[in-house]
């Protein structure tokens, strides 16, 4: 449940397994220097006062391999709500598959549907840390979720149990793959990674990885 997540601390084991390709964060950030420099200056992201409360997630978040997209980019600044929960990232990834110049949502949905058909270990275990995805078909679709309630929703489930926002919460991208949901926070950023959360449709949170 979600407030498990942000109470808990230290190294995550998601499973036996293994096969799993997941890292806990401490790895993660062995292969980030960009993660690296944001453990030695103050954590840009959030600029409310609330400090001692920013990423109580961190020890939690786990990596299911590959490159870094990082979180998706918006006007959000935490002194006001957003305008709209449902982000639509129009702008560029700040990560590794930034080069390929496609609008943050366009690579997030392809990187998104590689990981979760893929039959090898790379895609068990993205499912894996996503909480228990669905492996994806090729008849399947992965769809954006532009229902205002429903965004809003799924971003405080994610900043109460996660970020620690006092104003806010970020907007999010959300998308749908058959009954699960997976979001991506804006302005949650672990050097040039952000975050992916898988969540039930009741909202509850399942899986947190860094994107």
């Amino acid at each position: 449940m979600a407030a498990g997540l942000r109470g808990s601390r230290g190294l995550v084991q998601v499973s036996p397994l293994e096969r799993l390709t997941c890292m806990t964060l401490l790895q993660l950030l062995a292969h980030s220097s960009l993660a690296l420099l944001m453990l030695a200056a103050p954590v840009r992201a959030q600029h409310t006062r609330d400090s001692s409360h920013a990423y109580p997630w961190r020890g939690r978040i786990v990596y299911g391999g590959g490159p870094s997209v990082g979180a998706p980019p918006s006007d959000f600044t935490g002194e006001t709500p957003p305008a709209q929960w449902c982000l639509q990232a129009t702008r560029r990834a700040s990560g590794d598959l930034g080069v390929s110049r496609q609008s943050w949502t366009e690579v997030s949905r392809s990187w998104l549907r590689e990981v979760l058909s893929d039959t090898a270990d790379l895609g068990t275990g993205w499912r894996e840390v996503l909480g228990g995805a669905p492996r994806l078909a090729a008849q399947d679709s992965i769809v954006q979720v532009f229902d205002e309630r429903m965004c809003h929703e799924i971003a405080d489930s994610i900043n109460q149990g996660l970020l620690g926002w006092e104003k806010g919460p970020p907007p999010v991208v959300v998308f749908r793959v058959r009954d699960y949901l997976v979001a991506y926070p804006s302005n949650a950023r672990m050097g040039e990674f952000g975050i992916a959360v898988g969540l039930s449709l009741e909202r509850r949170i399942r899986g947190v990885a860094a994107w």
